[in-house]
Order: structure tokens, then C-alpha cells, then sequence
């Protein structure tokens, strides 16, 4: 017994060997990679009072300050080495497989049965979204501390001690503090209570319900004053994206299938080929008749006093009630299964040891863990990089427009990293605009999926020298939605890019001004926007207003710091002032654009700007510029 959690721990560390140097992906380069607020620990007390700090965007802010402070101890012992991470991620999934086992053993279902339940969640496919994805650490944290709270719970149950109870309450605490989907819980404790220790007695569970139970609806309410004061409810039920009617019309066709990948965890995505339900569809009508399927399966071993399989069901719907409830944008996906996972598995060690299938238990568990263990480690290569993830999520859901764009964002980083005359590079940018115009035509209503596949589209168009087409892109988006920051700030390169290549001096300046106010607008709704800063500098520089050109390159150099063309235009700048002084001073700003220079083609070899830059520089070193 004492042993058992050791195998577990090996089954993490085998079947997630070749995940540790996965890349970040998704949502983590707003949320990790250019989160200014986890950069400093110095924050911490602002991760509990400010949602804005989730994200350098600040209309993405979400109120999970646990997580928060687990990027920022990555950070600080680390930087954005991905592997440190991954580790986190890692020990925290192997963690949550380890107080399963205990849970298991302590509802006295034996030992195989605990272990076999660690095991099966340990290498179930459901976990690898969250190992390998970053940001989906908020659902292991709030998964680690919802199974350590009924843990105590139980162990509050089985020795009546308060010890458990306060321990019990700081890890609900903990789990609302990480992802509010740890709300459910104290419905959960309650199920537990009704069919573990009031023995489905309903009028003993109300006796014992202040004695047990009032203390976690308590903290449920504090939480929810908490995120209502602070705005992150308020924000959230804002900007809800569908109808009511169309959610539940939706979610319950959903049940259905996260049934399926829950049983049969093949065929895994990114992002699921799913769509909105408007009305009773055939496939609702389907789901309908599984979840009263369900009821009844749940009546059926409520009233046979099956225990485990009773209380294991109806935690995993209970856990995807929020889900169900709030409408998001993202219809399904994998990482919310993962709470529901833990009672699945726990569940399915049940059965498995159950009188009825006892004798092949050793057998199945060993098919399934085998199997298991073969799908997450396939998973975990598709979560290696970008091109294989959205390679994978194109063939698997060609419908969705959001697989599209990530797709076309893909090729797009990909050609920027090449030299723009190179064959390979063309290739990626015709790939980039063939993905993003596919997302303008999947997306419906011109949402935002849209809106940032045509200011990509525009991107790409600019890069190519079509600036009218360009152009014509970033207006439509704009025309769309007049606050979108990022079409804001291309259109403010439009203009900066004519007037640098305009011959008449007045013309040339009025277009830079023009740029300026554009990047301006753009900074009055994200003032975090890294690329905005640098442009502005840049505007700034051509307007030979060296000053505010340099501020505005030192806010972009402290948002983005690894950005090789800011680190250029930081060059050119000591290179203009090197050419406008004399001995020391003159020194000293050759030195720093050298400097500078010599990073940029550090982040970016084959990028020819600081090249030239450099060669320029080292020719005045070598003549003793005067």
C-alpha cells in the first residue's frame, strides 16, 4: 500500500517523457509569454484584487490569482524555459492520480481498486490537454484542491476532527481561488454526505447540514461577492455569446459527447468539429435520451443502495454544470472533462473490481491502462509545436474557423523567421492568407474569429507589398468593430509606410502624424500593446523626435523584450545619435547600437535590417568615426 503512490508517479513520468519539451501554445502567449504581471513577484498581492492582470490584454482578465502565482515562481526561476513549466504542469496531474488513490482506499473499496483508479487517471487521454497545454493549469490546481477537499472531508468523516474540516475549507479556498469551476463542491460534499454518511436518509443529511456543510456554502458566497466586487462576474455575464435557449439546446447535445470521449478517449482535438444548436435537432434528441438514460441509471442504483456508482455519476454532471450554464465561446473541449475524469476513473475502478467482473479486473485494467497509455503518448507528440497541433485540428474539425486561423497565425510566425526573398518563406505566407481567408468564411456573423483572421489577412498582404489590399482588410475589420486595437495599429502602419516613402516633406509628415494618432487610439484601448509602442517609437523616429521615440521603444522593450525589429529600431536609433556627436558620447552610442544589433540577429539570424545596421556600425568603429 505504501508503495502504490511510487506507481503511480512512475506512470506519469514514462507516458509524459516526450511532453517536456513541448511548446507554449494557444492562449499562453497573452496569458504566459507576454504577461508583463507575472514577470514580478513583486505582484503578487495584485493577482487577488486585479482580473486584469491574467493577461497583458486587459479585457481578457480573468480572477485566478493561485494560478497567476504559479506562473510568476515559473518565471522567476526560469524565465520562459517551457520545460519548467511542463514539469509544474506535470507534478500537479501526478499529484491530483495520487490523492485519487487515497480517496479510493479511503471510501474502502480495497487496494487494487485505489490503485488501478490512480493509474487509469494518471494515463487517461483526457490529461493531456492540461499537461501539455499551460494555461489549462487552472483545471489541474482547482482539480488538485477539489479531490484534496473531499479527501479531508472524508478524513473529517472518519475521525471528527476539525483539523480536516479547516483543511477541507482552505482547499475549497485554494480551488476558487485558481478556477471557479471549483464551485460545484460543496454540492458534491453534500452527495457525498447523502449517500456515504446519511445513508440516503434526506431528513439526516438536513440535520447535519449546518454542523458539516454551512461552512463551504459560506465560502461559495464569499466568492461569488468577491468576483461580483471585482468584476469579473459582472464583465463575464456581459459578454455572453449565445442565447440561453441555443446553450442548453447546445450543452445538452455536449453531454453526450464528453460521455463519449470520456469512454472512448480516441479521435482527440484542440478544437472539436461541433456546432450551435438552434433547435431540437436529431442529435439533441439523442443526447436527451442518453442523459434520461443516465437519470435513470441513477435512480435505478439510488434505490439498489449502489453507492460508488451512484455518487461517482452524479459528481461528474454536477462538476459540468458551470459549463453547461454559462455560455462560452469555445462550444467543447477536453480540458473541461478533466474534473469529470477523476470521478470516471474512480468509477470505473469500481466496476472493474465489482463481484461481477472481479475475476478479468487484472486483465481489463491492464488492456485499458495499455491502451491509455498508447493514446496519451501519441497525443503529447501532436502537442509538440504548433505546425503538428493545427495540422491535427484541420483534418480533424476542417469546419472550424478557429483551427483555420491558428493555422494561418502558424505560417505566418513561420515566415518571419526567413529571409523575405527566400522560396520557402513565399510558400508560408500564400499558406497564412489561403488559412486566414478560409476563417473569414467559416465564421458566422463576422465575429471574432473573423476580425482577426482580416487583420492577419492584412498582415500578410503588407508583408507582400500589396498595401492596398492590405488596407483594405484592416478597414473592414475596423468597420466591423471600430475598437479593435490591433487593425488600429496596422492601419497606423499604412500611413507610416507611406509617409517614409513620400517625397514631399509636408505630405510625409502629416502621414507619419496621421500613423501617430492611429497608434494612439490603438494604446487608449490596450495600453499594453507591445507592437503599438514600438511602432509609435518608430513613427517618433522618422519625425526625428528622438525622445519620445525612445520612450516609446523602452514601454515596447519592457511588454516584449525578445522582439528582434524593436531591437533594431533601438540600434538605429544609437546609430543616427552616433552620427550626431563626437568622441565619448559618440563611443558609447556605437557601442550600445552594436549592441543591440548583435541581439536582434541573435532572436532573428536571418533577419538583413541589423545586419546592415551592423556592418554600418563596425565600418565607423574601424574608420575611429569622428
Amino acid at each position: 500500500m505504501k508503495r502504490d503512490w511510487a506507481w503511480i508517479l512512475a506512470a506519469c513520468l514514462l507516458v509524459y517523457a516526450n511532453s517536456l519539451d513541448n511548446s507554449f501554445h494557444y492562449d499562453d502567449e497573452h496569458s504566459i509569454q507576454k504577461n508583463i504581471h507575472i514577470r514580478d513577484l513583486g505582484n503578487f498581492t495584485r493577482f487577488f484584487t486585479d482580473p486584469s492582470t491574467f493577461s497583458v490584454d486587459h479585457d481578457k482578465g480573468m480572477f485566478r490569482p493561485l494560478l497567476l502565482v504559479s506562473y510568476a515562481l515559473n518565471y522567476a526561476y526560469g524565465g520562459y524555459e517551457v520545460a519548467g513549466y511542463h514539469v509544474v504542469n506535470l507534478g500537479l496531474h501526478a499529484a491530483i492520480a495520487c490523492l485519487l488513490w487515497a480517496l479510493i482506499w479511503s471510501l474502502g473499496a480495497g487496494r487494487q481498486a485505489a490503485l488501478v483508479a490512480g493509474l487509469l487517471f494518471a494515463l487517461h487521454p483526457l490529461g493531456s490537454e492540461p499537461v501539455n497545454y499551460i494555461s489549462s493549469r487552472s483545471e489541474s490546481i482547482a482539480a488538485l484542491f477539489y479531490v484534496g477537499a473531499l479527501l479531508a472531508f472524508v478524513a473529517k468523516g472518519a475521525h471528527e476532527t476539525n483539523r480536516y474540516r479547516i483543511v477541507s475549507w482552505l482547499c475549497l479556498v485554494a480551488g476558487l481561488l485558481s478556477k471557479s469551476s471549483a464551485i460545484t463542491l460543496p454540492a458534491v460534499l453534500l452527495l457525498y454526505d447523502l449517500v456515504f454518511l446519511s445513508d440516503f436518509n434526506l431528513p439526516r443529511l438536513l440535520r447535519n447540514f449546518t454542523r458539516r456543510h454551512l461552512g463551504y456554502w459560506l465560502i461559495a458566497l464569499a466568492y461569488i461577492a468577491t468576483i461580483t466586487a471585482n468584476s469579473f462576474l459582472t464583465n463575464s455575464l456581459s459578454r455572453r455569446v449565445r442565447g440561453m435557449d441555443e446553450q442548453l439546446l447546445t450543452q445538452s447535445k455536449a453531454l453526450a459527447y464528453y460521455v463519449k470521449l470520456l469512454i472512448w478517449p480516441h479521435g482527440l482535438n484542440v478544437e472539436h468539429q461541433f456546432s450551435v444548436s438552434s433547435n431540437v435537432e436529431a442529435a439533441v434528441v439523442v443526447s436527451l435520451l442518453l442523459l434520461l438514460s443516465s437519470v435513470t441509471l441513477l435512480v435505478w442504483s439510488f434505490r439498489r443502495r449502489w453507492r460508488g456508482t451512484f455518487f461517482f455519476i452524479t459528481w461528474a454532471l454536477i462538476s459540468l454544470a458551470p459549463v453547461v450554464i454559462m455560455p462560452l465561446n469555445v462550444l467543447v473541449n477536453e480540458r473541461r472533462l478533466y474534473l469529470p475524469a477523476v470521478a470516471f476513473c474512480a468509477g470505473l475502478a469500481l466496476i472493474l473490481h465489482s463481484r461481477f467482473l472481479r475475476r478479468y479486473a487484472t486483465g481489463l485494467s491492464a488492456a485499458l491502462l495499455v491502451l491509455y497509455a498508447g493514446l496519451t503518448w501519441q497525443r503529447n507528440e501532436v502537442w509538440h509545436d504548433n505546425f503538428a497541433l493545427w495540422t491535427d485540428a484541420v483534418a480533424k474539425a476542417p469546419q472550424m474557423p478557429r483551427v483555420h486561423l491558428y493555422m494561418g497565425n502558424t505560417h505566418k510566425d513561420a515566415a518571419m523567421l526567413l529571409p523575405a526573398e527566400s522560396p520557402v518563406a513565399a510558400a508560408h505566407w500564400e499558406q497564412a492568407r489561403f488559412y486566414f481567408r478560409r476563417a473569414i468564411e467559416l465564421e458566422p456573423g463576422r465575429g471574432d474569429l473573423a476580425l482577426r483572421a482580416l487583420n492577419n489577412l492584412g498582415a500578410v498582404s503588407f508583408v507582400l507589398r500589396d498595401i492596398d489590399a492590405a488596407e483594405k482588410a484592416y478597414r473592414r475589420a475596423v468597420d466591423i468593430n471600430p475598437d479593435y486595437a490591433d487593425a488600429l495599429v496596422n492601419l497606423g502602419t499604412i500611413y507610416h509606410e507611406r509617409g517614409r516613402v513620400q517625397q514631399d516633406p509636408a505630405l510625409s509628415q502629416a502621414l507619419l502624424k496621421e500613423a501617430v494618432e492611429f497608434y494612439r487610439r490603438a494604446l487608449r484601448l490596450l495600453p499594453n500593446h507591445a507592437d503599438a509602442w514600438a511602432n509609435m517609437g518608430l513613427a517618433h523616429f522618422d519625425l526625428s523626435d528622438f525622445e519620445r521615440a525612445v520612450q516609446s521603444y523602452d514601454k515596447a522593450y519592457f511588454l516584449n523584450p525578445n522582439n528582434p525589429r524593436l531591437l533594431n529600431n533601438y540600434g538605429n536609433y544609437h546609430a543616427t545619435l552616433a552620427q550626431r556627436t563626437r568622441g565619448e558620447a559618440q563611443r558609447g552610442h556605437l557601442g550600445k547600437a552594436r549592441q543591440y544589433y548583435q541581439r536582434a540577429l541573435r532572436l532573428s539570424p536571418s533577419y538583413p535590417a541589423p545586419q546592415r545596421g551592423l556592418q554600418f556600425v563596425e565600418q565607423m568603429i574601424a574608420q575611429g568615426a569622428k
